[in-house]
């Protein structure tokens, strides 16, 4: 067993020992205490860079804010004159609106003819169209023998009700006279198409 050796006894060196180990600073490369100055540090520098920049940030953000509301101040009046505009604007649009209302046609002629020519039987003869504000009378003839003329033109009048371009402008579509005539091979009609707002 190695006996510990005594401070105070001489050795072979010429001077006594004196050194307290505690106290002595580390012998490392780099010490410990060095890395975390150096790690506290880089972390106190981001901060501050961090902080700059926040603050930056906040400068300009308000710089901006103050330059809008002077533009904002500075164009107050013609804001005010652009939405006067805009009223007077809103007020004639509505003027127009409610003038084309009353003069918009309910049904184009062009399209009325190309509903009746699409849909009318081969044997059936239109003669006249007359227009009023209630509606349309339309007369015409059926080069055909009574019965099947009346069946004629009755499946037209009931292809007429159904069709989904008229049935929007019209309330009603009926026969209102038929007339055999004396021969019996002519048969004349009369339709009616009745608006569903009537002008008054």
């Amino acid at each position: 067993m190695k006996r510990s050796r005594d401070p105070l006894i001489l050795s072979p060196h010429w001077h006594v020992d004196c050194r307290i180990e505690a106290d002595l600073p580390e012998d490392n490369i780099v010490g410990t205490r060095f890395l975390i100055n150096v790690v506290f540090t880089a972390v106190a520098v981001v901060a501050l860079i961090f902080s700059g920049w926040l603050g930056y940030v906040n400068l300009n953000l308000r710089h901006q804010i103050r330059d809008w509301e002077q533009r904002i101040n500075e164009n107050r009046a013609e804001v005010r004159d652009i939405q006067r505009m805009q009223q007077e604007y809103a007020v004639e649009a509505a003027k127009i609106d409610q003038a084309y209302s009353l003069v918009r046609p309910r049904l184009y002629v062009s399209s009325f003819l190309l509903n009746l020519g699409r849909t009318r039987p081969e044997q059936m003869a239109i003669d006249q169209i007359e227009w009023n504000d209630a509606g349309i009378i339309v007369r015409g003839s059926i080069a055909d023998r009574s019965e099947r003329a009346t069946r004629l033109l009755g499946g037209y009048v009931e292809q007429l009700r159904k069709d989904e371009k008229l049935i929007p402008i019209f309330r009603d579509i009926g026969l209102t006279d038929v007339d055999r005539g004396a021969t019996g091979d002519m048969l004349k009609f009369e339709i009616i198409f009745r608006f569903r707002n009537p002008k008054t």
